[in-house]
């Protein structure tokens, strides 16, 4: 809600509807796809090499589109997958007999065909398309909602994919460069005064302990995405004893994952993370008092997608993410924080 001392959210749309689809897709490159008969562990293999995350899935004979694959199809396809059963209520994989291991690796879902698991989410069912003239604000509304990408037709070229993050980033650096007051009013606000920091007691944050498993990690992140609770696709790895923030886990850290890394799901959320980055990443933080304008400057140059917000003793608290930049500017505010059980 705007107060007296904040610009309206009318005021901000009417900063945005200035702009056009076209501005933001200048330096879009061809558009990336797969073929419905690749095979699960192909499209992860692909989506690590292009550093993307979803990407259309073709039927090369009917010359079809089918549909949109993600790393959230293939993170649930994969961690709740049966062959994970013996560990649905925990356990790592010291509890694995060796025929056990066997089993998990047959039975996994890397060597189907990718075209089956298009749909597992309900944003890999549809594809939102616009036209590059269309008004940024149009776009605005999905983005800021949660949908994570949209297609694009242009006037000369094919088509191409558009992501949430382009728009996001596209926006961040427009805001930095306008005179306009209301824009200039609302980047001098607080996270905490725009309702991204919760109250101690009445807010918890969806983690990770840094002694449960990758397998554990991921399954938590996507029954809360499912629910509509936590729309994020990554969440803080915390020290089981102190709280404090020491990680994270993204759904892109699914990426590097073959069926000879299979297992490796079932280590605790440090090692596996050190398995793929070569060490655990120290996430990027900052505080409630952060200022609108401050934490979109170090979205930008850190390039990430979100800043974990932590109170003074490190534990974190809330979360801005880019989705949170584009609802500024919108009528929808999308809260990332569910309250305490």
């Amino acid at each position: 809600m705007d107060t007296p001392d904040q610009p309206s959210n009318a005021a901000l749309q009417k900063f945005l509807s200035a702009f056009k689809v076209a501005d933001i897709i200048k330096d879009k490159n061809e558009l990336f796809t797969i073929s419905s008969t690749s095979t699960v562990e192909e499209t992860l293999k692909l989506l690590g090499k292009k550093k993307i995350l979803s990407m259309p899935v073709i039927d090369e004979k009917k010359k079809e589109f089918v549909g949109i694959v993600s790393i959230s199809d293939i993170v649930i396809a994969i961690c709740f997958n049966p062959c994970f059963a013996k560990l649905a209520k925990g356990g790592t994989i010291d509890d694995l007999s060796r025929e056990d291991m066997e089993k998990i690796i047959s039975r996994s879902v890397l060597k189907n065909a990718v075209v089956d698991i298009v749909g597992v989410t309900e944003e890999g069912k549809n594809l939102w398309t616009f036209d590059e003239n269309d008004n940024l604000l149009k776009l605005a509304e999905y983005f800021s909602q949660g949908v994570h990408r949209a297609l694009i037709i242009r006037e000369s070229g094919g088509p191409c994919l558009l992501s949430q993050t382009d728009y996001a980033r596209f926006l961040c650096n427009e805001v930095k460069k306008t005179e306009d007051k209301n824009v200039e009013d609302r980047l001098k606000i607080s996270l905490e005064k725009l309702g991204y920091a919760g109250n101690k007691g009445t807010i918890s944050i969806i983690s990770v302990q840094d002694e449960e498993t990758a397998l554990g990690g991921f399954r938590r992140l996507l029954q809360w995405h499912s629910f509509r609770d936590w729309n994020l696709a990554a969440m803080p790895v915390v020290d089981s004893k102190s709280g404090k923030i020491i990680g994270n886990l993204s759904e892109s850290d699914l990426r590097g994952i073959n069926e000879n890394r299979l297992l490796d799901l079932l280590f605790v959320v440090p090692m596996y993370l050190k398995t793929y980055h070569g060490q655990m990443k120290k996430p990027l933080t900052i505080s409630p008092e952060t200022s609108f304008g401050d934490a979109l400057d170090k979205l930008v140059e850190s390039k990430v997608h979100r800043l974990w917000i932590v109170d003074k003793n490190e534990k974190p608290i809330g979360v801005f993410s880019l989705s949170d930049v584009i609802s500024q500017f919108t009528t929808f505010a999308f809260a990332h924080e569910i309250p305490s059980r």
